[in-house]
């Protein structure tokens, strides 16, 4: 795992990318943690869904090293869906097939087994949280409510720094992005509004509507002119204070479709 993290640096560098948000699920989401980890100012967030922050238990250990014989002797075994299918989803039941090929996913499984814990802490001392002990970076931990890994982003949730970090569980759903995509991205779209970031919503605008007004007398209309300009006046003679906040815009670093 920790050297899946470190080809991130190859991926950045070949694309020309200085730093990146990263959004990683699973497996996904423990290797941008350790790759924060080792470089910070490589990253500026980090959306995590259902991430691991420990290393493996006895049962899943076991479970998981009884799926990798399986996938390297027999593939794809009924067994070795159940299991997928409850690693994913909480609960079986759900008609999905993997079309991956057995000896590399048991090759993945293998790496994920072995993982090491994070080694983080949550440090509430001012003085000391420079040291590195925990992901530096704004994080937002996500799970779903039917999902078989929410005690893992609780127990993320209690190493990371509570001033920079949040922790989202959605309701009716074990697999967040499949079974609500519209309350993940929406979600994820105010995290990157709270740390500074323009989001273009697709969301089309609303055309103005003149509303129907009653012509005015001269008389009424004199008063009006004269209750706006005074109005104006007001508001002018006012100092406002804008917010200082900085604002980043962000566009696509790749112009190109790039084939890898």
């Amino acid at each position: 795992m920790e050297e899946l993290a470190e080809q991130l640096l190859f991926v950045l560098g070949h694309f020309g990318i200085k730093s990146v948000i990263g959004f990683g699920v699973g497996a996904g989401a423990n290797i941008l943690a350790r790759f924060a980890l080792a470089h910070p100012e490589k990253v500026n967030a980090l959306c995590l869904i259902n991430c691991v922050s420990t290393q493996a238990g006895w049962i899943e250990w076991g479970y998981q090293k009884l799926n990798v014989r399986h996938l390297r002797s027999q593939g794809m075994t009924q067994g070795v869906l159940d299991y997928l299918m409850w690693h994913h989803f909480g609960r079986n039941g759900i008609t999905i097939w993997f079309k991956v090929n057995p000896t590399n996913l048991a090759l993945f499984i293998d790496s994920y087994v072995r993982r090491t814990d994070l080694n983080i802490t949550r440090e509430l001392d001012p003085t000391r949280k420079k040291e590195g002990l925990t992901l530096s970076v704004p994080v937002m931990n996500i799970t779903g409510a039917l999902s078989p890994h929410v005690d893992d982003t609780v127990t993320l949730n209690g190493r990371l720094d509570p001033t920079n970090s949040s922790w989202m569980k959605i309701s009716d759903c074990g697999m967040v992005l499949e079974e609500q995509p519209g309350k993940v991205s929406e979600a994820f779209r105010l995290f990157l509004q709270g740390e500074g970031y323009v989001v273009r919503s697709p969301r089309k605008p609303v055309k103005p509507t003149t509303p129907e007004v009653a012509p005015l007398s001269p008389l009424k209309m004199a008063d009006y002119r004269l209750a706006s300009l005074e109005g104006l006046n007001h508001v002018c003679s006012k100092k406002i204070d804008w917010p200082t906040a900085t604002i980043h815009i962000t566009e696509n670093p790749i112009s190109e479709a790039v084939v890898c």
